[in-house]
């Protein structure tokens, strides 16, 4: 399956980590697994039964062993197949034109996270180049003559659209939301041999919560705002009406975006599939692990149409398919359960004191409260540069706009070099939040505006790819490379042309940047605008 990686996993043959696509596991021995290359090629014993595990979490399927089983040969899209344009092609002409062919001469990664999903090709009018080939279920490419592609347990492999462990027949699934509808005494007469009741959950009488895993026995586990889980008889359940992200769009006479600056709304509950849609769409951080499955508030929509939401005390940006809208009040929902969704935010926006007093300036700086700021400072034992989900005050105010916080901040002597988890520092926090006042302030406060996080990305780098004009024009204002190059070799004009954003790209050249400089790829901006198809 594409997209598909087991975190936490690696295979203890070629020592891929994670392992990308199916994972399997030996029944006979003890935490030891292959990925499906190693797996089809014969490593470990042959005699061996195995569980093959098809997504994180889903339920696991025990095999015959391979001694016993037939292989057949793959054959397709792979060395020597003959191909031509496909359905996701946006290369214009780099093929000579429609219905031209090419040979395909290796299968390699489009990017160093997603392996084997991608096809370099040899075309008849003498061009080549690398094509998405189930790259994010993509494919640039369609064969028109298959080559042998090496061998495999065809009986050992999943059969398209069987159902796997995560769906329940009773129609609910992981990331759903429940509500109870039932009285009481019916409620604890159905729960006898599925977990029971007790007195701690009469908080679901009148809370909507999220399915957050199905058990053996096909029970539903629930998860709540106030962080319980309880574990119910599916008879129990009514799923809540939301209206999610992957929903059709509304039709003309609606007209209005799908989201709206204050909507509340729901974080997927799914870490695989949040970090999958999270690429390109604001990143993944460890430090948003405790947002999944929770309700915020949405703050800011940025012209690419991700969202800046309030959640759990901080704000992030999230893909808008990364959420779901709660139902309105002009929603078709009945006075019981806008009672459950009231008591619901209620406890979600509760200030909480959490006792850590470094956690309690996060909170406020990110919020831009700046009385508690005042008053937490003032305390002996607050440290200024302290984290709280991996983030510092710094960089939470920087992310979020607030001005007035920073200035006090800097009086304080805060690192303002300090940096998170990935590397990201409070100029990278506020060039992603679109924030080019905080960077008027960090700049007078002597921060380098060419710091480099983890992936080597300069703030510029973040401005350009993000789409904000404005800080791209701060930054350079205040004289912050244009050239600079990330992990991958791209300067942020590279990056402005895979964008196809020509009003960065002018800007960036009216200041200087290097039209010459190659990425990893041996591509100058020339180079990359005629590979992206961006005349």
């Amino acid at each position: 399956p594409a997209g598909i990686k087991h975190d936490g996993t690696m295979c203890d043959t070629c020592r891929q980590q994670p392992i990308i696509g199916i994972r399997w596991k030996c029944a006979e021995c003890t935490n030891y697994d292959l990925c499906t290359v190693c797996y089809h090629g014969d490593k470990h014993h042959l005699r061996h039964r195995f569980y093959r595990i098809t997504t994180p979490g889903s339920e696991r399927v025990l095999l015959e062993s391979r001694r016993k089983s037939k292989k057949i040969t793959a054959r397709g899209i792979f060395a020597g197949a003959r191909v031509v344009r496909g359905v996701d092609w946006q290369w214009e002409d780099q093929d000579g034109g429609n219905g031209r062919r090419g040979k395909v001469t290796e299968i390699q990664d489009w990017s160093a996270s997603s392996p084997h999903s991608a096809a370099y090709v040899l075309w008849d009018n003498g061009a080549k180049n690398l094509y998405r080939v189930g790259f994010e279920g993509m494919s640039d490419l369609k064969c028109v003559q298959d080559a042998k592609g090496g061998s495999f347990y065809r009986d050992h492999c999943p059969v398209l659209g069987e159902q796997n462990g995560n769906r329940n027949p009773g129609g609910l699934q992981i990331g759903d939301l429940v509500n109870i509808d039932l009285d009481l005494e019916i409620v604890q007469s159905l729960q006898h041999g599925h977990g029971g009741w007790t007195d701690g959950m009469f908080e679901t009488l009148t809370t909507t919560g999220t399915v957050c895993g199905i058990d053996e026995d096909h029970d539903i586990v629930v998860q709540y705002p106030s962080g319980n889980r309880w574990t119910f008889n599916p008879a129990v359940l009514t799923k809540a009406n939301v209206v999610r992200s992957g929903d059709a769009a509304q039709g003309a006479e609606g007209g209005t975006s799908q989201f709206q600056v204050g909507d509340l709304v729901q974080v997927c509950y799914d870490l695989e599939r949040i970090k999958l849609l999270q690429r390109g769409h604001g990143e993944w951080a460890e430090a948003m692990l405790p947002t999944l499955g929770k309700v915020g508030r949405v703050q800011q929509i940025y012209s690419d149409s991700d969202l800046k939401v309030e959640v759990c005390g901080t704000s992030w940006t999230y893909n808008p398919a990364a959420v779901s809208k709660v139902a309105s009040a002009g929603s078709a929902i009945s006075n019981a359960s806008g009672e459950r969704l009231s008591q619901l935010l209620k406890k979600l926006f509760e200030t909480q004191e959490s006792g850590d007093l470094n956690e309690e300036l996060v909170k406020a700086a990110a919020n831009g409260d700046v009385a508690k700021v005042e008053d937490l400072l003032k305390r002996p034992d607050v440290d200024v540069n302290g984290q709280c989900a991996g983030h510092t005050a710094m960089q939470a105010a920087s992310q979020n706009g607030h001005v007035d916080i920073l200035k006090l901040l800097l009086k304080q002597n805060v690192d303002v070099e300090a940096e998170d988890k990935d590397g990201d520092r409070a100029v990278h926090h506020a060039a992603f939040g679109d924030e080019g006042a905080v960077i008027e302030v960090l700049h007078r406060g002597s921060a380098d505006l060419n710091a480099r996080n983890k992936r080597r990305q300069t703030p510029l780098h973040i401005a350009v790819n993000k789409g904000h004009l404005q800080v791209v024009k701060t930054l350079l204002d205040f004289g912050c490379h244009p050239s600079l190059q990330d992990s991958e070799g791209d300067t942020p004009l590279h990056d402005a042309i895979s964008k196809k954003r020509d009003d960065i790209l002018a800007v960036l050249l009216e200041a200087g940047a290097d039209v010459t400089i190659t990425n990893n790829n041996g591509f100058n901006a020339l180079h990359h605008a005629a590979l992206r198809g961006n005349p």
